[in-house]
């Protein structure tokens, strides 16, 4: 490599230059400010000379970027944030935005020493390889770790700027805990993995997880599946029931096996269902598991409004979270079926501050460990802006938590520096891609210490909060069916609601989340903002009312168009850096290809059906989520002539540790139902008129036999007498108690029957808010679709997804075949009596 294409970098002091000449490096070609010119792909080197005058040339930070040539040391001055904004194209200049300060402020004088202080522990130089765009990490002259691990020389650097810094910050206290931050998150640590199941069971009796009947599930098993199966594949089915529960037979050993369990621990399901549904599930998390929420538009006019509303969300997760520390959290109590019976909280406990770890197996998760009631913890959040993480406290153990002033201005400064930064690698994509993969990436990464105290920052953080600058008119909807919604711009509330569901893609802003953090506060410069949450800590019920929570103290705060004040003390948020090698440059490429095909292939669309809502639903005397789901299966045979296995959640909080088992809705009454209200009407030409093949009254006696066979069904399964659970508990007792790992499973297990019992073409879910928000998810079959709706008093909001590659699923066709069948069912139980 010749010498031209290779740079030293060295971390140096910031201090006051020479005001004659100062060496910058130009920003990459894509910035529009004049100062700079248009960059080569060679490391160029520029000498400008200074006014002695102007202190608003002041050598602030040293940005150092892995992938491109932009290791670049510029004069930073920060726009005044009432700056206009558009869909944060660049959110203000990076020179001469407002006249030069008349001294250097504080909190340029902190982020120096803050700086240091980094750059000091880390105790490396790198080289930067423009050819290959790597960075080479060599050690310092402390040894192969560098200053990090070695706390006597740490703490001797931490007296120096503490000493150094003392005078120039005012005695808040937070100059003792903040230079204290470093101490403990650049430990190196490892992630404690939590599990789950021992997580908060302390607090409410509840009791446990019942194992049901081996005969009554196979009984039900049996009815359940006689809708999508032939009359051969009935008879082939109850032998294979009769093989398996016999007197003696094994099916019989593995429900003794399961009891045993079911004595032995909280709930006997919970790990058998959590890694069935996502532990060990290794398709990637956004479109495949991952949902997106979506709340009405905001009308940001400048950058200030975003920092002063995000501030707000933040302000507000933090008043939960010491109520979660606090334990005071009301237990919620049943309403229905047996009301007044306390509800399992666990997963209200998990939201805040836990991560999914990939793994190549299987993955896992991270739960914060609980803290006693009278301490306080250190907490901090990672924003994502333009694709560049920052870690920003919010809250000290010793010396409390920001104001709202003091995480807005922090917030200021990350929309402020983020645009005049060079492009950093998207790290951020590798999450969103297949989880082996992800996890083989992840394991090279943590070898760098740097990386893996990123990895640690991002998995231990409250949340993460995306600012996004929003998608394109592209993503809205082909053919719109139903009521208007929400919109942004000239963005339909389709593209608003895949916005929070994937991000739109590499090139936009899927690099700008981190699928694998539970909780994803999503915030974008033309207005639109939600929710994307890794599924597998909560359910649905649990991050909403946490989210909703959050919208509902920022929107009763009174516009503020105030500049915060008072924050100078802080130093500036740490901007996340990686240290990569090329074959995660490539690895980052193929996951960028892979999350934009499945991006393009996502066909979504949110279907408001304003005819009527759950107040006419329950004028007819049916549970509104009976009467959806039974105008799910009217759709579906509609469309295809036939039903599918269909899912859909229900809770079972009942019990200890619960989280949900499957409603089943396909069942023979609905067939039955479905396929006499589909009948086609007979026209007699002679007598020139037309009449069905089944009268009304018999397809309001179908509808009333299937209306309580779905009831019945409901309160099962809440009750903890579903089938999904019990037959998945059956099976991995069966792997469990196997001779050897080569021993086949029972047939009832592998026989096609229980394939296509699992094979959900239709995955559903009714997901209730008490705000005009709504949630969506994907398809979890190549064939199918997903449905979720949320009924509101006067009309019924649906989120339909399928994938266009599927040559027999279509979410405009299965919108159409909704419409006619609500309308269909309203005729039916309002027609006149005689």
């Amino acid at each position: 490599m010749s010498r031209s294409h290779e740079t030293s970098i060295e971390h140096i002091a910031v201090r006051r230059m020479d005001p004659k000449i100062v060496k910058f490096s130009p920003v990459p070609p894509s910035s529009p400010h004049p100062a700079f010119p248009v960059q080569s792909n060679n490391f160029v080197h520029r000498e400008q000379p200074i006014p002695a005058n102007n202190t608003n040339f002041v050598p602030l930070y040293q940005f150092t970027q892995s992938r491109c040539s932009h290791n670049r040391k510029f004069h930073y001055q920060r726009p005044h944030p009432r700056a206009l904004l558009g869909p944060f194209p660049y959110l203000g200049a990076c020179l001469d935005a407002s006249p030069p300060p008349a001294e250097i402020p504080r909190r340029q004088i902190t982020a120096w020493a803050a700086s240091q202080e980094r750059s000091f522990v880390a105790g490396v130089s790198q080289t930067v390889h423009l050819d290959v765009g790597t960075v080479e990490t060599r050690a310092g002259q402390h040894g192969p770790g560098g200053l990090l691990g070695d706390s006597r020389v740490a703490n001797n650097i931490r007296g120096f700027f503490a000493t150094r810094i003392g005078s120039a910050l005012p005695d808040t206290g937070w100059r003792d805990s903040l230079l204290a931050l470093p101490k403990k998150w650049l430990s190196g640590t490892s992630l404690v993995h939590t599990n789950s199941t021992t997580a908060n069971t302390q607090e409410i009796p509840l009791p446990k997880l019942p194992v049901p009947s081996l005969e009554q599930t196979l009984n039900k098993y049996e009815y359940t599946m006689r809708p999508l199966l032939n009359i051969e594949e009935q008879k082939k089915l109850k032998k294979l029931i009769e093989k398996f529960s016999g007197p003696g037979c094994l099916g019989q050993q593995l429900q003794l096996y399961l009891l045993d369990r079911q004595e032995k621990t909280d709930n006997w399901a919970y790990n058998y269902w959590i890694d069935d549904m996502y532990m060990k599930n290794p398709t990637p998390l956004p479109v495949n598991s991952n949902p997106g929420m979506i709340f009405p538009p905001r009308k940001f006019t400048t950058i200030l409004d975003v920092a002063r509303f995000t501030a707000r969300l933040l302000d507000a997760a933090l008043d939960h979270k010491s109520v979660l520390d606090k334990r005071l959290l009301p237990v919620e109590k049943a309403t229905s079926r047996e009301p007044g019976q306390p509800l399992c909280m666990a997963q209200y406990y998990r939201i805040l501050g836990s991560c999914r770890i990939p793994g190549k197996q299987k993955d896992t998760q991270y739960v914060p460990v609980a803290v006693k009631s009278e301490e306080s913890q250190s907490e901090h959040v990672i924003v994502i802006c333009r694709s560049q993480l920052y870690c920003v406290p919010v809250q000290a153990a010793d010396r409390g938590r920001l104001s709202e002033d003091e995480i807005c201005a922090q917030l200021l400064h990350i929309l402020d520096d983020a645009p005049c930064l060079a492009s950093p690698p998207p790290v951020g994509l590798l999450t969103a891609w297949k989880r082996p993969l992800w996890a083989e990436v992840r394991e090279n990464l943590i070898i760098n210490e740097r990386n893996r105290r990123n990895l640690d920052l991002i998995a231990k953080s409250l949340l993460v909060v995306c600012l996004d600058e929003g998608l394109g008119s592209g993503f809205n909807c082909r053919l719109q069916r139903g009521g208007k919604g929400h919109s942004a711009g000239h963005r339909d509330e389709t593209s608003l609601a895949v916005q929070m569901i994937h991000g739109g893609g590499s090139t936009y802003d899927t690099a700008n989340r981190w699928f694998d953090k539970t909780i994803q506060l999503i915030v974008s410069g033309d207005g639109a903002c939600g929710l994307c949450y890794e599924h597998s800590q909560a359910e649905g019920i649990a991050v909403i009312q946490l989210v909703e929570k959050l919208w509902q103290h920022a929107d009763e705060q009174p516009p503020s168009s105030e500049v915060p004040s008072g924050s100078s003390h802080l130093p500036p948020p740490e901007r996340l850096e990686w240290v990569l090698e090329q074959r995660d440059f490539v690895k980052i490429e193929e996951a960028a290809l892979d999350i934009d095909n499945l991006v393009k292939d996502l066909d979504f669309q949110v279907f408001r059906y304003m005819n009527y809502g759950k107040e006419f639903i329950k004028s007819c005397k049916v549970s509104p989520d009976v009467y959806i789901q039974l105008a799910l299966q009217l759709a579906y045979y509609r469309l295809y002539g036939k039903l599918t296995a269909t899912y859909e959640s229900a809770s079972t909080r009942r019990f200890r540790l619960g989280r949900v088992d499957c409603i089943r809705s396909a069942s023979p009454e609905a067939l039955a139902w479905a396929a006499a209200m589909a009948q086609p009407k007979d026209e007699d030409e002679s007598k020139k008129v037309t009449f069905h093949l089944v009268s009304d009254e018999e397809k309001l006696r179908l509808w009333k036999e299937a209306v309580k066979q779905q009831t019945k069904e409901m309160v099962d399964n809440i009750l903890g007498q579903g089938i999904d659970i019990h037959l998945l508990g059956l099976r991995e007792a069966a792997r469990e108690t196997s001779p050897t790992a080569a021993h086949p499973l029972p047939e009832l297990f592998t026989d096609y029957t229980y394939k296509l019992a699992n094979k959900f073409l239709l995955s559903t879910s009714q997901v209730a808010t008490s705000s005009d928000s709504f949630m969506g998810y994907g398809p979890v079959e190549p064939d199918g679709y997903g449905a979720s709706y949320n009924p509101k008093a006067d009309h019924i909001v649906f989120c339909l997804s399928a994938f266009w590659s599927s040559e027999i699923t279509s979410t405009s066709r299965f919108a159409q075949a909704l419409d006619e069948s609500l309308n269909l069912m309203q005729a039916l139980l309002t027609r006149p009596t005689t």
